[in-house]
């Protein structure tokens, strides 16, 4: 026999279950070989960790400080030098600065001379002479071309000829001025180096 109040009562006790609204959703997991890829792949190697880097880092180094030394020391007998050489760097580089800065005016950045002056000139028309291959420094010695530097023209000529050439007994140190000797002789070709050396070895 049914009893309607009685069904009532046990569908307000134990409601049915509902369906929900949104299934969750299940979470993927990827599983990958990162393990055995790890066992397979070589240790990371950082800078210098093997022999050939550290060898090149050592060769590097030794040759920034040879050069270095080499530099250091050119540099010292270019401010102490007592002649002239056209292979010395440092002593050239050092004549290059002080032909610019003392010389240039008269004689030319390229050494040019008075754009008037030719080889023929006469000393007493007073003309900045050339000091380049057609220049007469390159039939004189090397101690001639430095008297004349550091004393001037004029205890050269005879005392009617007045020379414009001045002196740098008191601006330049004997090293300094062997250093703008060097330059120029750096800037002869070689045809009129050998004739210079002729000189230098008292040959006509």
């Amino acid at each position: 026999m049914r009893l309607p109040f009685l069904d009532r009562w046990l569908k307000k006790e134990s409601p049915p279950p509902t369906k929900p609204k949104y299934a969750p959703r299940r979470r993927r997991v990827l599983v990958t070989d990162e393990d055995d890829d790890d066992e397979a792949r070589p240790p990371h190697q950082g800078f210098l960790s093997d022999r050939k880097s550290q060898f090149i880092l050592i060769a590097a180094l030794v040759a920034i400080g040879l050069t270095a030394g080499v530099m250091l020391i050119e540099r010292r007998l270019a401010s102490t030098a007592t002649d002239a050489s056209p292979d010395r760097p440092a002593q050239v580089a050092l004549g290059r600065t002080l032909y610019r800065q003392h010389c240039s005016y008269c004689h030319g950045v390229d050494r040019e001379g008075h754009e008037e002056w030719r080889p023929d000139t006469p000393v007493a028309a007073g003309l900045a002479p050339s000091l380049d291959e057609r220049s007469p420094a390159v039939d004189r010695t090397d101690r001639q071309i430095f008297e004349w530097i550091k004393f001037g023209g004029q205890p050269f000529l005879p005392a009617s000829m007045r020379s414009q050439m001045p002196a740098f007994e008191f601006n330049l140190t004997d090293a300094q001025v062997w250093g703008i000797v060097a330059y120029l002789k750096n800037r002869w070709p070689e045809e009129a180096l050998a004739r210079h050396e002729r000189a230098n070895r008292g040959e006509p």
